[in-house]
C-alpha cells in the first residue's frame, strides 16, 4: 500500500533533484498565498463574495438572496463554502478565497494521485507540478469564480472513479460519485459531464463495454443525488413552488430546469440568455496563457496520446471531450476553460516521459523556450511599462530569479532529463506569478473604486444603510460596505426619499450627476474617486500614456443636504 500511495512528502521531496523540488513548490505556495489577500475582483468575484456575506446576514442557505431578491445563476457551493468561512474566521477577503484555493489544491493533489494509478511516481510528480505552475491557475486561485471549485471537485472525481474501476473498491465508487455531486454543486451538470467523458472515453479505447453495463453506475448517481438533495430542496422551494414570481422578466420559473439543463446545456442550444457568440477557436487562444509556459508543448503530447497506446485515456477523454463542448457554447469567457488544465498536465508529463529513450529532445526545449521567452517578456513589460516600478525588493527577486534561470540555462542548455525542463518551467511561472501577485495586481486593483469608496465613506461617519446606488452598481462596494446598497434607477425616487427619510449620500457616475443637475436634486460632491473595471483589461489602459482616458469618475454625492 505504501509503494502505490507515496506518503505526501514525495511529492515536495522526491530522491531525485529534491531540493530544487521541494523550493520551486514553497516558491508557489508563497504566490498563491499572497493572492488570498488581495481584494476581491468586479463582477464576478465581487458578486459571489457579496452573496455569501448576505447569506450570513440573512440566515438563508438553501434559497440564495442576492441584494434581497430571488437569485438564480450559479450553483450554492461556492456561497456556502465563503458563508462558513466568514462564520469561522470573519469577513475578508482571505476568508472568501480560502475554501476555494483549498479545492484547487485539493485537483493538484488529485491529479497527482491519479497520475499514480497508471505512471511512474516521476511523471505523477511532474503532472502535478505543470498543473500547480500554470498561469491560469495561479490566476483562478487570487480571482476566485465557481470555476476553482469545480476543476477541484472534477479532479478528485476522475481519480476516483479511475481507480474504481481500477480496484473495484467501491469507497472509491461513492468517492467518485460525491466528488461529482459537489462538482455540480459548484457548476451544474457539466460537474458530472466531465468524469462521464473522462469514464467513457477510457472504457471505448480499453474496449471494456462491459462496464458501462455495471449496475454500481447507479448506486454512484444515488450519492451524487443526495449531495444534490440539499440545493434541489432549497430550489424547488424558492421557484417551482412559486411559478407567480417573476425571474429575469419571466414567469413559471422552474429552479430545477434551469440546473439540470437551461444553465449549462442550454448555453450549447441558445435556450440560455447569455450569448457572446464567441469563435469556436476562443479557447485555444485563451490557452496561449492560460497554460503558459506548457502550451507550445501541448499539442504534440495530445497527438501522442490519441495515435500511441496509452497505459490510460482519461486524460484525453476529460481533456478534448470538454474542450469541444465548452467551445460548441454560445457563450464563452476565458476561465471556463480551466476544467481542462489537470487532464493538459496528465498529458504533457505522460508525453514527456514515454519517449523511448526517456529523454527530452532539442525540440521541446526549443518549444519551451519559446514560451519561457513569452512569459518573460510580459513580466519584463509589467514592471518596466504597464506599472513601472522602483521598488528594490520587486526588482531584486526578479532579477535574481531570472539570473539564475539564465545561469542554469547557459551551462546546460538542451538536458535530457525532464525533471530539468519541469523545474525550469515552473521557474518561470514562479517569476510570472511573483510579479502577478506582488506587483500586477496591487498596482491595479486600486483603481477598481469601491473598496477605496467604502472605507472613505466609512471614516467619513456615513453609515452604511445611508448608501445608495444611481444608475450603477458594484458588487465590490456591496462586499466592503458590509451590505448591499439601496439601488435607484429614477431620480424622481430620490427625490421621494429625502422628504421622508432626509439627506443621503449616493454612488453615481458622471452621466448620474449629470441627471441629478438637470432635475435640480440639490447634491454636494463629497469625494471623487477615478475607477476602472479592472476584470475587463484593454490597451488604452495598460499604456500609462493613456490610461487617464480609459478611467471613468465615480462620485460620492451628498444629497438632499448641505
Amino acid at each position: 500500500m505504501a509503494a502505490q500511495y507515496p506518503k505526501i512528502k514525495s511529492l515536495f521531496l522526491p530522491t531525485d533533484t529534491s531540493a530544487r523540488y521541494f523550493w520551486i513548490g514553497f516558491g508557489l505556495l508563497v504566490v498563491v498565498i499572497a493572492g488570498l489577500f488581495l481584494d476581491v475582483m468586479d463582477v464576478d468575484a465581487a458578486q459571489y463574495a457579496s452573496i455569501a456575506l448576505e447569506m450570513t446576514q440573512n440566515g438563508s442557505w438553501l434559497q440564495v438572496m442576492h441584494r434581497g431578491v430571488d437569485y438564480l445563476d450559479k450553483p450554492p457551493l461556492v456561497f456556502w463554502v465563503s458563508a462558513a468561512s466568514f462564520e469561522l474566521f470573519g469577513v475578508s477577503n482571505w476568508a472568501y478565497k480560502l475554501p476555494s484555493v483549498i479545492a484547487a489544491v485539493a485537483g493538484v493533489w488529485a491529479t497527482y494521485r491519479f497520475a499514480l494509478l497508471f505512471y511512474d511516481p516521476k511523471t505523477a510528480r511532474q503532472g502535478a507540478f505543470i498543473l500547480a505552475s500554470s498561469i491560469g491557475l495561479l490566476v483562478i486561485c487570487n480571482d476566485i469564480r465557481t470555476d476553482t471549485l469545480l476543476l477541484g471537485m472534477t479532479a478528485c472525481s476522475i481519480w476516483q472513479l479511475a481507480a474504481y474501476l481500477k480496484n473495484g473498491n467501491l469507497w472509491r465508487l461513492a468517492g467518485g460519485f460525491f466528488f461529482a455531486g459537489m462538482a455540480m454543486l459548484a457548476k451544474g451538470p457539466i460537474g458530472l459531464v466531465v468524469p462521464g467523458f473522462a469514464v467513457g472515453v477510457h472504457l471505448a479505447f480499453t474496449r471494456r463495454w462491459i462496464d458501462f453495463l455495471r449496475w454500481q453506475w447507479l448506486a454512484g448517481l444515488a450519492v451524487t443525488a443526495l449531495v444534490l438533495a440539499p440545493m434541489c430542496w432549497g430550489l424547488w422551494m424558492q421557484f417551482d413552488q412559486h411559478p407567480e414570481k417573476m425571474i429575469d422578466g419571466r414567469q413559471g420559473v422552474s429552479g430545477l430546469y434551469f440546473f439540470f439543463w437551461e444553465q449549462s446545456f442550454g448555453r450549447i442550444t441558445g435556450e440560455n440568455k447569455w450569448r457572446n457568440d464567441a469563435s469556436v477557436f476562443y479557447f485555444l487562444h485563451v490557452y496561449l496563457w492560460a497554460f503558459l509556459p506548457w502550451y507550445l508543448l501541448l499539442p504534440g503530447a495530445w497527438w501522442q496520446a490519441v495515435r500511441k497506446k496509452m497505459p490510460e485515456y482519461y486524460a484525453l477523454g476529460a481533456f478534448t471531450l470538454t474542450f469541444i463542448a465548452l467551445s460548441l457554447s454560445k457563450y464563452k469567457l476565458p476561465h471556463y476553460i480551466f476544467i481542462t488544465l489537470p487532464w493538459a498536465s496528465v498529458l504533457l508529463a505522460a508525453a514527456l516521459n514515454k519517449r523511448t529513450d526517456n529523454q527530452v529532445g532539442k525540440l521541446h526545449w526549443s518549444l519551451f523556450y519559446l514560451t519561457a521567452l513569452v512569459g518573460l517578456t510580459i513580466a519584463v513589460l509589467t514592471i518596466t511599462f504597464v506599472f513601472p516600478t522602483t521598488n528594490p525588493a520587486i526588482w531584486a527577486c526578479f532579477l535574481l530569479g531570472t539570473g539564475f534561470l539564465t545561469a542554469f540555462i547557459l551551462k546546460r542548455p538542451f538536458p535530457v532529463d525532464s525533471d530539468i525542463l519541469i523545474q525550469r518551467g515552473v521557474g518561470i511561472s514562479l517569476i510570472i506569478g511573483f510579479i502577478l501577485n506582488f506587483h500586477f495586481y496591487p498596482n491595479l486593483l486600486p483603481y477598481q473604486s469601491a473598496k477605496t469608496f467604502a472605507h472613505y465613506a466609512r471614516a467619513q461617519g456615513i453609515a452604511p444603510e445611508k448608501l445608495a446606488y444611481f444608475h450603477r452598481g458594484s458588487h465590490a462596494l456591496d462586499f466592503y460596505n458590509g451590505r448591499y446598497l439601496e439601488q435607484f434607477e429614477e431620480w424622481q425616487h430620490i427625490s421621494a426619499r429625502i422628504q421622508t427619510s432626509g439627506p443621503f449620500w449616493i454612488h453615481a457616475d458622471e452621466a448620474g450627476k449629470g441627471e441629478l443637475e438637470m432635475n435640480k436634486i440639490p447634491f454636494t460632491i463629497e469625494k471623487r474617486f477615478d475607477h476602472f473595471q479592472v476584470a475587463l483589461l484593454r490597451p488604452a489602459f495598460l499604456n500609462p500614456a493613456t490610461r487617464v482616458s480609459a478611467l471613468d469618475t465615480i462620485y460620492l454625492l451628498k444629497v438632499g443636504g448641505h
